[in-house]
């Protein structure tokens, strides 16, 4: 077997492994409220979030200032775990965080009877017709500097989890609004996962993020315009999830995936009275 014979065989053993379950994409900053030239965010896959399985790359990182002005970030660091990134805040107010639209691997899958498309680990528990998916992966995060000054700004381009209010301002018990959208276009009933920060350590968790049977009950379901309302219960890193499957032809589908970070704060402590 030559050297290309062997590197072949190598990456497709590891695209194997990687797909033996559904891993997601996120995007997690080490501070939100940036407050020192300290900043790092880490860019991977998990199926526990926020626990970095295998580095996601991308050839579309991005960070938008509170302007609406989008430039491209390098990366300052890779690991087999994940992807590091320093971008630099200059102006005062909120910056998206993003990968972009990332276009992934072809994986095989099935196409059940009711047009429903599982891969990897679910592929076992389901009967249908063989067939390929190529899946497309999508992350962002926001944070902010002094004022937040929050402006919605979709790129319109490829699934995105877009807040309609500062996504920086979340309490417990208080309600962020946000829409789907797919190209520009809103997402009519599209499912929310919605993930706390090491819940899996609090129960046993058995449904798959990706899986379209998920019934967790802290999904949400947006209305018709792709809308939908969140309201944190716990202060920490909340983490939100939203796949949409799409047959291309009679072999070939795409599984366009987005997520969203977020972190919840404390409420600000009141002066206690004398």
């Amino acid at each position: 077997m030559n050297k290309l014979s062997l590197i072949a065989t190598a990456l497709l053993t590891l695209a194997a492994s990687l797909a033996a379950q559904a891993h997601v994409p996120f995007l997690k900053p080490n501070q939100f409220n940036v407050t020192h030239h300290r900043l790092t965010i880490e860019s991977a896959f998990t199926e526990f979030p926020f626990q970095a399985d295998f580095a996601m790359d991308s050839p579309n990182f991005s960070i938008t200032d509170p302007n609406g002005v989008s430039t491209a970030i390098k990366p300052i660091a890779k690991t087999k775990a994940a992807v590091y990134l320093e971008p630099e805040l200059k102006d005062e107010g909120t910056y998206r965080i993003s990968t972009g639209q990332r276009v992934g691997p072809i994986y095989k899958a099935v196409e059940t009877a009711d047009k429903k498309l599982y891969f990897a680990a679910d592929m076992k528990r389901v009967t249908g017709k063989p067939t390929t998916m190529n899946y497309y992966s999508y992350a962002d995060t926001y944070i902010f500097k002094g004022q937040q000054k929050y402006v919605a700004r979709p790129f319109n381009k490829g699934l995105e989890i877009i807040p309609l209010s500062s996504p920086n301002a979340l309490q417990p018990g208080t309600e962020g609004t946000f829409r789907v959208l797919e190209n520009g276009k809103p997402v009519a009933n599209a499912r929310i996962i919605v993930v706390t920060d090491n819940e899996h350590f609090i129960k046993h968790r058995v449904e798959d993020l990706y899986d379209l049977d998920n019934v967790r009950e802290s999904n949400i379901h947006a209305n018709q315009q792709g809308e939908f309302s969140f309201k944190p219960r716990k202060a920490g890193l909340n983490y939100l999830f939203v796949t949409v499957h799409h047959q291309l032809n009679e072999n070939l589908w795409e599984s366009q995936n987005a997520s969203l970070t977020l972190e919840v704060n404390l409420p600000a402590e009141t002066a206690k009275k004398p």
